[in-house]
């Protein structure tokens, strides 16, 4: 039976089954945007994700089933990791009398046949930039279901509670930090899943309007323009995006994401719309959430003009009902349907996007240090080499009370982080306390500078014979620096190499290739496939010296994306021995594309291809198994309590290479054998 329509904003029932009308899910093609959608069904509450590995020649179409209404698409779903940006200042607020200034007239949607989805040419090559890798741990992909007993059951529920209450004060940060632990240990629960993804949400929006970048945008911003904003957003995905897309889940998450929106205080500054409103229960905000929530529930999104209209409908309830600029829920519903594709697709407002270009460059201004917050104070995680922190005798483990006179107590990372913000060749005056019993705080002074965070560290000798190196990620001048730590431990007698590779999220995707060149003579490195590819595309290894001692190669939970392929390409070439724990899983493959639609207005980090092992290995939700495996427990950072407050236990991100640590440990016997043979 062919699935009814909405015509003239009359549903549709069908009346035959069991006797009682049945809502119907309708296409928005035909609508007619004077007219009122009739109350159909409460909105239902999205179903639970799975983060399902892609393997190698696996399509990622969803299975079809057939109902009375005809083909169904199953969904599956995912979800995105943090995007970790300093919350900045939001612009002051505007008067509220500009909330219904706007005499903007909404087009009528377009016939289906004038709205074919239109592919456009991909971005050129030298205007983006390929990388696997964010700069900062995702969840982990989903394994296979784990079988947890009465114990796991009171751990999970404990977990469960713990978030709820972070949630509740809205501390959104430690809330997705949160969830991300507990998705490593009870990684299918689908429970855990959705209170990630409407985490996800919140934490995005606030990021967004706290963010003057994005701020401008919006203000500056006609409806034409961001019309315009969204077409060419679905344009890339269409050309670029490494999945097929499913056009109804795509317009579910974009409602969820305006439904949060609309209790978010940025946001609703942004839009001059009171807090207060929200406790309105048959007027304002209130009133229009559970109509759009009404109205979406009772369309079937099946194609791109679909969506189209779909979003069309919202942006024109939101200003019939609440005086609003088109503009802003446009905007912000592309935002969200970017950000709910995968794990690592996202929407990067200009800041993040000149964050993310520095970062892969490696090339920074302030201080030098990595950062996380207890609501107590700063404390650093870890001083990067060479760095002004270092200079000014920061250590890690070391809290900062104040900064410039403000306190950090009470603020998470985001808002304590951007204290410490500032122009090149400023100086800020901070107030220190070092662990240990009796310490008290001092005061250091610190000029901001550029920095150029080295991805290769602490290349030494553990032995007379063993050369030890340090590889925290991979940027652009990574080979270099690793050729020069080779020359350089070669000429103090090496004869057996420890790659350590721990806690490396990865970075350049061709970077990769090059630091397994070095290792590697011939043959294939790693294999990649796009959406539209039949057949895998193979990178061979680059030509230049390569380094044929004995090797060993350290990895953890936390080694991802690039420095897989590095150690997956080791693995199967038999040419060193991988130690320590299996390694992340991801297995994916994504592009910068520096404008998405008009000059200044950000851009995309995308999706586009997976990667496998040289011997057709998948990556995705597998990682890469050690030949020698370190037994030493993780210590996962969940919340707890801590004199009456919940908080998550902060933990440094530096990688000790102590002979007494238990990795080094073993490499060196390792490298022992591999020498005596």
């Amino acid at each position: 039976m062919e699935t009814p329509r909405l015509r003239f904003g009359t549903p549709v029932l069908n009346k035959q089954a069991l006797g009682t009308p049945v809502p119907q899910r309708l296409a928005p093609d035909t609508l007619n945007l004077n007219t009122t959608t009739s109350t159909v069904d409460p909105h239902p509450a999205f179903s639970p994700m799975r983060l399902t590995p892609i393997l190698p020649g696996q399509s990622n179409t969803n299975p079809t089933n057939t109902t009375a209404a005809g083909p169904k698409t199953e969904r599956t779903e995912t979800f995105r990791p943090l995007l970790p940006r300093p919350i900045l200042q939001p612009l002051p607020n505007r008067p509220a009398a500009e909330a219904s200034a706007y005499p903007v007239s909404l087009p009528a949607p377009a016939p289906p046949a004038l709205l074919v989805p239109k592919v456009e040419p991909k971005a050129e090559p030298s205007r983006s930039l390929v990388f696997t890798s964010p700069v900062f741990t995702p969840p982990r992909p989903a394994m296979p279901p784990q079988e947890n007993d009465s114990a796991d059951r009171e751990e999970l529920a404990l977990l469960l509670r713990n978030g709820e209450t972070l949630e509740s004060e809205a501390r959104w940060r430690e809330v997705l930090n949160h969830y991300e632990t507990a998705l490593r240990i009870y990684r299918n629960d689908e429970t855990l899943m959705e209170r990630y993804r409407v985490a996800r949400f919140h934490y995005d929006i606030g990021l967004r309007f706290h963010d003057s970048s994005f701020l401008n945008i919006v203000n500056a911003m006609s409806f034409v323009e961001a019309l315009k904003f969204f077409e060419d957003t679905i344009s890339v995905i269409q050309s670029d995006y490494v999945n097929p897309i499913v056009w109804d889940d795509l317009f579910r998450h974009g409602v969820q994401n305006l439904e949060i929106a609309f209790s978010d205080r940025g946001f609703l500054r942004q839009a001059a719309l009171h807090p207060a409103h929200l406790r309105t229960v048959d007027t304002g905000v209130a009133a229009f959430v559970a109509s759009m929530r009404r109205t979406a529930d009772g369309w079937e999104i099946r194609d791109r003009n679909d969506l189209r209209n779909g979003v069309l409908r919202l942006a024109e309830m939101a200003q019939d009902q609440l005086g609003l600029n088109p503009v802003l829920p446009l905007m912000e519903f592309s935002c969200g349907i970017v950000n709910s594709l995968d794990p690592y697709t996202a929407y990067l407002t200009p800041n993040l996007l000149n964050d993310q270009m520095s970062i892969i460059s490696g090339n920074l201004v302030g201080l030098g240090v990595e950062l996380g917050a207890d609501r107590e104070s700063l404390m650093v995680l870890r001083v990067v080499q060479g760095s002004p922190a270092e200079t000014g005798g920061l250590k890690d483990g070391d809290r900062i009370l104040t900064v410039d006179g403000v306190s950090t107590k009470g603020r998470d990372t985001d808002e304590a982080a951007n204290l410490l913000q500032g122009k090149e060749g400023s100086v800020v005056t901070l107030k220190v306390l070092s662990p240990g019993f009796g310490q008290k705080p001092r005061e250091v002074r610190i000029t901001r500078r550029q920095i150029e965070v080295p991805s290769v560290e602490n290349v030494r000798m553990l032995n007379a014979y063993t050369g030890y190196i340090k590889l925290t990620g991979f940027q652009s001048r990574t080979c270099t620096e690793m050729r020069q730590a080779l020359a350089e431990l070669d000429r103090q007698g090496m004869q057996c190499l420890v790659l350590d590779m721990r806690k490396n999220p990865g970075g350049l995707f061709l970077l990769g290739v090059e630091v397994a060149s070095l290792f590697i003579k011939d043959g294939t490195i790693v294999r990649t496939k796009g959406r539209e590819s039949r057949e895998e595309v193979p990178y061979p290894a680059t030509k230049g010296k390569t380094w044929d001692m004995p090797l060993v190669v350290l990895i953890d939970e936390e080694s991802a994306s690039a420095a897989e392929i590095v150690a997956g390409a080791i693995r199967d070439h038999e040419r060193g021995v991988i130690v320590g724990k299996r390694s992340y899983g991801k297995g994916t493959i994504q592009k910068i594309l520096p404008r998405i639609s008009g000059q200044g207005q950000g851009g995309l980090r995308m999706t586009v291809e997976k990667f496998y092992s040289p011997n057709g290995l998948a990556y995705s939700g597998n990682g890469v198994s050690p030949d020698v495996p370190v037994d030493v427990e993780k210590r996962w950072s969940l919340a707890k309590l801590v004199d009456g407050k919940l908080q998550i236990p902060l933990q440094s991100r530096t990688v000790s290479s102590d002979r007494n640590d238990p990795f080094i440990r073993k490499a060196m016997e390792t490298a022992e054998r591999l020498v005596a043979n």
